[in-house]
Parts: structure tokens; sequence; C-alpha cells
């Protein structure tokens, strides 16, 4: 049986009701009616949160099913007319028809519910409620450090109507009015024909008389809060305004039917229930069945709590929607979720025959293709006896009979390839491959392929350095004197390398100029990737003079290191 679980969550207490079983027959598993531990100086949210996550944990609520009752002493409610009746119609302009009838909010600060009450060919009659974001974040944030994930929040108004409409209350034929009072405010909710005609708010409640004096009150007119006679005069001044506001809603409601009682339930006053409010009874609003699991007396406190327990099980008349805008995306999906569901299931269709086709064709060129052409090769190649087919590699090489072995099977018998063999298309490549492996061995082996790097070419080296000269003919003025290449083989870890060896004279018109030049020289050889070093050897004597008489830089023993395998793999 299905299970479902609301709190109702006022300023200073709140109370929880379990429901189990079905909108037309359930009982109440569980309740509870609590007060939050509220410090000045702690965190209320964090109280508040504390306080109703050990109620569910002592109670055990079910976590999946769970709906929050919030006051009402913040909404506002509205009764506007359309010229449309046109449910999507309504959902996308509310917000704006209603917004001219709600002077103190901001349009975007609150998030705004209806409910249809009439549906005409030429136009709809709404009952819209307009709830400040702030209130309900605050609520969800209490809800989310308890542990607790509400599936919709709702007022008192919307849970009080729904568990009037449970017990039998409100009928075809005649009226009612419906009163939570709450702590600091009463809902109203006027019936009529069954249905919710008018809902408002009374700021007033069971316990205003318990809100301190504010900063800006006459010091002197402020009476001590432990004052008995101050508390009762506090209280009957609050019964009495709730019963001339009750005067004043059911003077001014324009029902189709007489009102014949006022239903009382949430927090107790005394002397209302059991009374009249112009002449129209007052009874206290008891929803629960006999034997259900409701306690003996003070059950008018748990009506709003088992109001949205009723409505998450599925009963109820009015659904409200106060989490409407944090789950604006969930609405749309919905609507998208068949369309998108058939064309996931179409494309899946789709793509299953596209497989099957695919896969057919595979095999179909698997084994009258690919295979036939594998088979052919491997005979011409490595021979068959079968056939008679002679190899045209001779010797034969086990490793080429090795690969060809499993493909030799008769296509007609067999359907598919032993397991662990590669697909004919693939085993193609691999057999060229290795086809080329053998051969490339063979070649090594008669001597056609050496892998042997040739030496270092001292003429190569000579004709690199030179290159550097030659190109910068044109801006410098070289003299060579003495030119000498060697090669140098392999010792102490180095490799083979040429050594060039340079006598040069740089002449210009400044010694300046001259130095420059031999500079440039130099840089540009280190520049060079075949260049392993450009340096003096100042063993050999090596030195570099100058003298303003002759202009010019005489170098004596440049010594250039010269890798050779480089100068061919980065020739331009």
């Amino acid at each position: 049986m299905a299970r479902s679980c609301a709190f109702h969550i006022g300023p200073r207490r709140f109370e929880l009701v379990v429901l189990d079983g079905s909108p037309k027959k359930h009982k109440i598993t569980a309740y509870y009616a609590g007060e939050f531990d509220l410090d000045p100086a702690a965190d209320a949210t964090l109280a508040m949160a504390t306080a109703l996550r050990d109620a569910a944990r002592t109670h055990r609520i079910p976590r999946e099913n769970v709906g929050v009752v919030m006051t009402s002493s913040s909404a506002a409610f509205r009764r506007i007319a359309l010229p449309f009746s046109d449910r999507a119609k309504i959902e996308q302009v509310l917000k704006y028809e209603v917004e001219s009838d709600l002077p103190q909010f901001s349009i975007d600060d609150v998030v705004v519910d209806h409910h249809v009450l009439n549906l005409r060919d030429d136009g709809s009659e709404v009952l819209v409620t307009a709830v400040p974001k702030a209130e309900i974040a605050q609520v969800i944030a209490i809800c989310e450090k308890a542990g607790i994930e509400p599936l919709e929040i709702e007022l008192e108004t919307s849970a009080m109507v729904n568990a009037a409409i449970s017990a039998d209350l409100c009928h075809i034929n005649d009226a009612q009015v419906l009163v939570h009072i709450g702590e600091f405010s009463t809902s109203v909710v006027v019936m009529d024909g069954g249905e919710a005609r008018v809902m408002r708010v009374i700021h007033i409640g069971a316990t205003s008389h318990d809100v301190p004096p504010t900063a800006d009150a006459d010091p002197e007119a402020s009476v001590p809060a432990d004052d008995p006679l101050e508390i009762a005069r506090r209280v009957d001044q609050a019964i009495k305004r709730i019963r001339r506001e009750l005067g004043r809603t059911i003077s001014g409601a324009r029902t189709i039917n007489s009102i014949e009682a006022v239903y009382v339930c949430g927090m107790e006053l005394p002397g209302l229930v059991g009374g009249t409010v112009l002449d129209v009874p007052v009874y206290i609003l008891d929803c629960f069945d006999a034997d259900s699991g409701q306690p003996a007396d003070g059950y008018g406190q748990l009506v709003a709590a088992y109001g949205g327990a009723y409505r998450q099980l599925g009963g109820g008349t009015m659904k409200p929607s106060l989490r409407r805008e944090e789950l604006k995306f969930t609405g749309a999906w919905e609507r998208l979720e068949f369309p998108v569901a058939l064309v996931a299931l179409l494309a899946a269709t789709f793509l299953g025959l596209i497989v099957i086709l695919q896969r057919q064709e595979i095999t179909r060129s698997t084994y009258d293709g690919s295979l036939v052409w594998l088979q052919s090769s491997n005979n011409y190649a490595i021979g068959n006896p079968k056939d008679n087919a002679p190899a045209r590699i001779k010797p034969s090489i086990k490793a080429l009979r090795d690969r060809a072995a499993p493909y030799d099977i008769d296509i007609a018998k067999e359907e598919r390839l032993p397991a662990g063999v590669r697909d004919p298309i693939d085993e193609l490549a691999a057999f060229d491959n290795a086809l080329q492996a053998e051969l490339l061995a063979v070649q090594r082996e008669i001597g056609e392929i050496q892998d042997v790097e040739p030496p270092q070419s001292a003429f190569v080296a000579l004709a690199a350095v030179l290159d550097v000269l030659e190109d910068n003919d044109a801006a410098w003025r070289v003299a060579i004197r003495s030119v000498k290449s060697e090669t140098n083989p392999p010792r102490g870890g180095k490799a083979e390398y040429v050594a060039v060896s340079l006598d040069l004279t740089f002449f210009a018109t400044t010694p300046v100029e001259a130095s420059d030049h031999y500079a440039a020289f130099r840089n540009t050889l280190q520049a060079k990737p075949w260049c392993i070093s450009c340096e003096f050897k100042q063993d050999r004597g090596a030195q570099e003079k100058g003298g303003t008489e002759e202009e010019a830089i005489i170098v004596d023993g440049l010594s250039i290191h010269v890798d050779v395998t480089k100068y061919f793999v980065n020739r331009s």
C-alpha cells in the first residue's frame, strides 16, 4: 500500500502526519506536533531543521513521498477573469495578467500559482495565489538541512480544502467557510458548491499576543509578557478581531448557496468553536474517520498536515505547485517525454535494421570475397597439395604455411571461421607484411642489403663549411689561407666526426666591421644542425689578430667539427 507524509511548518511549531492506504481508504500511522527550540543567539534554520530531522527519524516517515504545508501569512490571493480558457495559455500569461493586482510585490520576486474556478467558451475565472520566493526558499532550505526532499509545497488554504473534501464536509448544494488559525495569521477559504471560491489571510493568530513590542514602540505602553491580565486581554482581542473578520467574510461572500457552517482547525482559541458568527454555527473541522489513528483530542492542529499527506496520496481537488519555477523544466520534459521516447524507439529500430543488414553484407563479403581472395593468394604463394597448385616461393617458408593453414576451409560447408582467427581482409595485409619481412631477411642474408652506415666524408664536411662562406660572399670579404679536413674515428665514447681546420683573413673598411663579419661567420656555423662545435685549438697555436694598418682580422687554426649524417638529413 502507498504511504505519504506531510509536514506543516510554522514560525514556531510544526506538525507531521503519515498516511497509509489509498485516497478512498487510508489510516494515520504516525502523527506528531512539536515546537521549535529557537534560541535568539543561534541559527534558526539549523534549529528548525534539527527538530524536523529528529521527528522524521522517530516516526520513520516515507522519504519518497513527502509534502510540505507552509504558512499563508505572506501570501496574497486574487480572483481574476481571463478572455480565454486554454490551460496552457493561462499558464503562459498568468504572471502578466495578475501583476497589476499585486502592487505590494515585485512580480519577479513571487511564485504565482492558480486554481481554475470556471471554464467557459468565452473565457475563464482563476483563483491566483502569490507567495514570495524568499519564503519558499527558506522552507526548502530547512527541509534540505533536515534531509527531507518535499515533492511539493502548498499553503494552509489548499491543504485545509483537501482535508475538508476528504471528510465530505463540502457538497454541491451548500456553502461553508473553512478557517485555519495559525500562530500569527488565520487562513480563510469560502467554499461554495464543493469548490473553493475565495481565499484570504487575516494577519492575527492564536499567539499574536506573544510578539514582543517593537523598538519604536512606546516604552510606557509596553506590558510584561508574563502579565496574565495583559495576556488575557490580548487573547480576547485576537478572538474578537478574528470573529469580526469572519463576519466580514460571511457578509461579503457572494455564494450561490447559503453558508451553513464555519469549520475551524489549527490552534485552539477559547470561545470560538461552539459559538456563532452572524448566526452561522462554528464547528471544529473534523476530517478524521473513527478509529483511523487520530489523537483523541487536539486533532484540529493536524488538519493542515493531514491535507498535505492526503494530497500526496493522490486525493483532493486542489493541486497547488509552489515549486513550479524551481522545477519549471519538469513539466516541459513531461510534455516531450512521449514524443522523445517514440523517436528514440524508431531510431533504435532503424539502427537495429542497419546493423542486421551490415552484418549480412560483411558476412557475404567475407566468405564470397576476401576469404576467396586470401585462399587464392595463399595457394599461389605457398601452393596447395589438394589442387596440385605449385608453390611460387621456393623453398617453402614454414611461418607462411602456418599462417595460411586456418584459412584452408571449405566455404560451402563452414559457416564461420575458426575461433581466434582474424578476418580475411585483415589477414591479407598481415600476410603481405609477413612476406615482405621474409624477403627482407633473405636480402640481408645474401648481402643485397647491408645495414652499415657509410663513413663520415671529409670532402662533404669541407664543402658544407665553404658553402657558408659562399652563401655570404656578397657581405664578407674572406681570404682562405689554409684548409684541412680529416675524419676522426670514434673514441672515448664520442661518435665519428670530421674536423675541418681553417686559416682565414676577414677584410673590411674598419677592423670593427671585419670583426663583426668574423663573429657572424661563427654564429652562422653554430646554427647549422650539422655543426658540432666551432672553436680555437689553443694547443695548436691558434690566435686571433687585428691591426688598424691592415684593416683586417686574421684567424689562425679555427677548428670546426662536423657530423656529415646530419648534413644529409637536414639539407634543403
